[in-house]
């Protein structure tokens, strides 16, 4: 019974005593009756008013946790970027493997090994015995090695002859080589620093200027306006390379693919970036669902199962098979179970760490889950998802706010509607469990804005992302990325046919 209800029935009793005091004592109860009258609606106002309290009270409660709960969340348990982390404890996101840190058995170990044919050996003599004879030294010898780095400016200087026709006395004068156009040129080698150091290393314009101007004792000062004109060059320079790398990529089974965004001349612009493993595409544009590469829809081109982080803009291609990232919704639970202590959050988490894990030995074995195990990880999965309805009724039971547990309704939907494609890493072998690959490109772009603040204009944000496709697919394929960019500006097509690639 609420108050409202108690209040009502104190007033009908009242009343009820009020008539039979005026039936035994006449009308001189009437003004208490007045009284009473006056006292009820007195009482009946501040009931009214105690359940709008409470109701706000109530609202305010769940907007406090709701905030609270967003606090609490980091980069390992949502969507935000690493830099609006709180200062705490950091804490693994990995599930536990039972293996002890530090290397595994089998892991062969890195050391820097000797150079065969060094530049300078320094033979210093072996001092004398104790007892003052001279030692003999034959052909053994140990040796150490010092290493260290020596920046020395080159300067070429072509001369073409200048001359007269002793007939006419007509001038001729040689022909310069294509390179040198202008009184003083950069080289290929300058130009593939000042390029890397801006795009792979994210160095701001002016510190690239100014480590140059260190490195050279300020021989060569280059200007803000030439660190642009080289990179530009380079950019134009890499449209054949990139083209190519287009083709690999349209063409392939799989594709990954992930967005961030970056500042562009102040105003929020967007990354998309697309890989298969072998190859990375980096693509600026004005909108998040825009998805163009060049002006042109890459997707439209694509045609085998894209994996992605469930932007609805993707699932706007009908003729492609979809797969939703598992690491993504990973952060996600890691938040429910922190903050939220539900369990089934914990135990789906470990569903995906478990079938991953099983998945990796099968393969290795040159095996594959049966029929009967995927039906078993179908319903699994959805057995969990049950208890997760169940956890979310109950926490939500009696109350009318629950503004807290929006979040968790939401992913339990999702994991209903899109169960499916949450479950291709089991259902086909080449799809993984996660787009790591992509939102390793993400995280690239990222710190580009974060290290050098954005870009001040959209061939800025053009350079860089085609730059940025070249050199880490150069990366990914165990290329020289010094060599390499050299290559192309020298107007080569690099090939790509490297037998090492590296698929993360």
């Amino acid at each position: 019974m609420t108050s409202l209800q108690t209040a009502q029935k104190t007033i009908k009793d009242l009343r009820i005593v009020i008539s039979n005091l005026r039936a035994k004592y006449g009308v001189g109860y009437e003004e208490l009756e007045k009284t009473i009258s006056m006292l009820q609606r007195e009482v009946l106002r501040l009931i009214t008013e105690n359940e709008q309290l409470k109701n706000e009270i109530e609202k305010l409660t769940d907007r406090l946790e709701t905030l609270q709960d967003r606090i609490k969340k980091t980069s390992e348990t949502s969507d935000k970027p690493s830099s609006e982390n709180i200062f705490k404890k950091p804490i693994s996101t990995r599930v536990k493997s039972g293996k002890k840190p530090s290397g595994q058995p089998g892991h062969k170990g890195h050391t820097l090994l000797s150079f065969p044919n060094p530049d300078v050996i320094i033979c210093p003599p072996v001092e004398k015995c104790e007892c003052g004879g001279t030692v003999y030294v034959k052909n053994k010898y140990k040796s150490k090695q010092l290493v260290d780095i020596q920046v020395n400016l080159n300067v070429k200087e072509e001369r073409v002859g200048v001359g007269y026709r002793e007939k006419c006395c007509k001038k001729h004068e040689g022909r310069f080589s294509e390179k040198y156009i202008n009184p003083v040129n950069y080289g290929d080698s300058i130009k593939t620093i000042v390029s890397v150091l801006n795009t792979r290393m994210n160095l701001p314009i002016n510190k690239i200027s100014e480590l140059i101007s260190i490195l050279t004792d300020a021989r060569i000062r280059i200007s803000d306006g030439t660190v642009v004109n080289i990179v530009t060059d380079l950019a134009k320079k890499a449209d054949p390379t990139v083209k190519r790398m287009v083709e690999h990529l349209t063409k392939c089974g799989l594709l990954l693919a992930d967005e961030t965004g970056c500042r562009v001349n102040g105003k929020l612009d967007w990354f998309q970036i697309f890989t298969n493993g072998p190859f990375i595409l980096f693509s600026h544009n004005k909108n998040r669902g825009a998805l163009l590469f060049e002006g042109e829809d890459i997707l439209a081109l694509f045609t085998g199962i894209l994996l992605h982080d469930h932007f609805k803009s993707y699932y706007r291609y009908s003729h492609l098979s979809h797969a939703e990232c598992n690491d993504h919704i990973d952060r996600r639970l890691k938040a429910v179970n922190e903050i939220l202590k539900h369990e089934w959050a914990l135990k789906l988490r470990s569903f995906f760490f478990d079938a991953d894990k099983l998945k990796k030995k099968l393969m290795t074995k040159g095996e594959y889950f049966s029929n009967q195990q995927i039906k078993d990880y179908f319903s699994r999965f959805l057995e969990i998802l049950d208890i997760g309805d169940s956890e979310y009724r109950q926490a939500i039971e009696g109350k009318n706010r629950i503004a807290r547990y929006n979040e968790e309704k939401c992913l339990l939907k999702r994991l209903h509607k899109y169960a499916n494609e949450h479950l291709k890493f089991i259902t086909v072998p080449e799809v993984p469990r996660g787009n790591t690959g992509a939102e390793r490109g993400a995280k690239e772009a990222k710190r580009k804005v974060r290290i050098s603040g954005g870009f001040r204009s959209d061939t800025g944000a053009d350079n860089y992302a085609r730059i940025t496709s070249v050199i880490s697919t150069m990366r990914k394929h165990k290329m020289d990325v010094f060599q390499g960019v050299k290559d192309i500006l020298n107007a080569k097509t690099l090939d790509f046919n490297s037998p090492t690639v590296d698929s993360g």
